[in-house]
Order: structure tokens, then sequence, then C-alpha cells
């Protein structure tokens, strides 16, 4: 089996393992053949790819947060190369989706002996994919505060929760495809083709990542006490102060321009999303 390790040198802080070391010792008396690429820059994404092409590998490994997973995804697409994950970010909601575990060798053995599960992809504005979850509003403006902090890790994403939840704002948004068209003051908005955040909360509880659908969550009212209950205790959203459209294609539209994250990415202010389904576009290892 030819195994291609994809590695985020930078995901989940300082005191991140050198799974470059890790993976070589793990392999070193096995027979499988392993290859190993640094993905560290918008240049990685070319190298991936050609890497790819020549290498032919069985399976491509991402070893990072949600923000690698997404990036090796890209490369996978309507591919017959299951994808597996090894979790090393900050936040890794996919994985926990996947029920994948963080430590290192029990994530390795799914990655050698695991099924692959046929999942969905979101793909937006013709040119993003999503696996995960993506948003506007308040978390996206989280996502940005976390990146420009510069505190890896649980205390980054405190420290930047606590700004973040000063800063909020309402958004007025428009909400149309084929079956509904809504207008809605919120203060998120959330494009989920998985459940949970890296961080815990369960922000879509009925969410299946292969059923062929997604759910845009509508998040009328949010405050520091409720985000903070529910990252402990793994709750849902007060479904009072929520709303889910399930949808397979969905256009949002936004007054002001609004902050914009998918998968853990923060891509800017925008006031226009447009999303649909991508059915059965990517293999992943899941537990067997």
């Amino acid at each position: 089996m030819r195994l291609l390790f994809v590695i985020n040198p930078v995901s989940g802080g300082k005191k991140k393992a050198d799974h470059a070391t890790l993976i070589r010792n793990f392999f070193k008396e096995r027979a499988e053949k392993i290859e190993i690429c640094i993905f560290d820059g918008p240049a990685s994404a070319q190298e991936l790819k050609k890497t790819i092409q020549h290498w032919h590998p069985d399976r491509v490994v991402a070893v990072g947060g949600d923000g690698t997973v997404k990036a090796v995804a890209s490369h996978l697409l309507h591919t017959q190369i299951p994808m597996g994950i090894i979790p090393a970010g900050s936040a890794n909601g996919m994985a926990a989706e996947l029920s994948i575990p963080t430590e290192f060798e029990k994530a390795m053995g799914i990655i050698l002996e695991g099924k692959v599960q046929v999942i969905d992809a979101i793909r937006i504005n013709q040119q993003e994919i999503c696996i995960h979850l993506g948003d506007l509003g308040l978390n996206a403006l989280l996502v940005k505060n976390f990146e420009q902090r510069g505190i890896r890790g649980k205390l980054g994403y405190a420290l930047s929760s606590i700004k973040t939840l000063w800063q909020k704002q309402s958004l007025q948004v428009q909400i149309r495809n084929a079956e509904v068209h809504l207008s809605r003051v919120a203060f998120m908005i959330v494009l989920a083709n998985a459940r949970r955040y890296g961080t815990g909360v369960n922000i879509n509880p009925d969410g299946n990542l292969s059923d062929g659908l997604f759910e845009v969550v509508i998040i009328r009212r949010l405050s520091l006490w409720e985000l903070l209950k529910m990252i402990r205790r793994f709750k849902p959203f007060d479904p009072r102060k929520t709303e889910v459209i399930q949808a397979d294609q969905v256009t949002i539209m936004t007054r002001r321009k609004a902050h914009f994250q998918v998968d853990g990415e923060y891509l800017g202010k925008i006031s226009s999303v447009k999303a649909e389904i991508m059915a059965k576009a990517l293999q992943v290892l899941v537990p067997a």
C-alpha cells in the first residue's frame, strides 16, 4: 500500500508533535511505502496536486486540523482515493465527526484498517468546498480573531471568544432557493454538512454527511453563557433561538458584508453566498 501523508507543520500550537518523525518511525519496519508532503502555504497546493498525480497513492492522509483536511479533500473529490485523518489541529471538528481519535497510533490504525465511507461536500461560490461547516457572522469573526491573535490551542480560542462576543453584530439576510424565500435577522448563518464544531458545540443535531443534503442553520440569538454552556456540555443550541432549513442548494445575501469562514479558514467579508451539494463526492476512512 502506498500512503501519502500531508502534514501542516503549524497546526495545533507550539507543543505539537513532530509528526514526520512519528510517521517514519511507525513505518520503519513495515511493508507499506510512504511519502511525506509538507503543506505550509499556497504553493504547497500545486506541489500536492503533482505528488498525487505522479506518485499514485492508495490513500492520502491529512495531518492537521480542519483547514488541512479541507485542503487535502479538495484534491480528492470524485476520485477513488480515500482520505485519512490524523487530528493535529487546534480544532479537529471533522475528525470528531468521523469518530477518529486524537491518539496517533489509534488514528493510524484507522488509516491502515478502517473502512471507507462516502460523504457529501458543499460547493460554495463555484470555487470553495466545505466538507464540515461554514458560516457567516459571529463564528467567522471568531476564526478571524483567532488567526490574528497568534495564540494557538484552547487558550487562543478562549481569548478570541471573549473578544468576539464584545464585537458581535446582527446580520440582515435573505435566504432563497426553489422552496423558500426568507428574510431574517441573525447573529450567525451556518452551512452545515456535519453536526459539531471542533469545540464541541452541536450546531446541527440532525446532520448527516451522506444524505445528499446540507442544513442552513439560522442562529437568531446567542450569549456568552449559552456558548460556554454548550461547549462544556456538548448540547445543541436552544431550538427556540434557531431555525433549520434542509437544502441541496441555496443563495444567501446580506445587507452589509459579513465575515465568512469555511472549515476553519477565514475567507474575508462577503455579501453573497451560493451553496450547492456535491453528493457522494469524497471517500474518507473511518473506524471499521
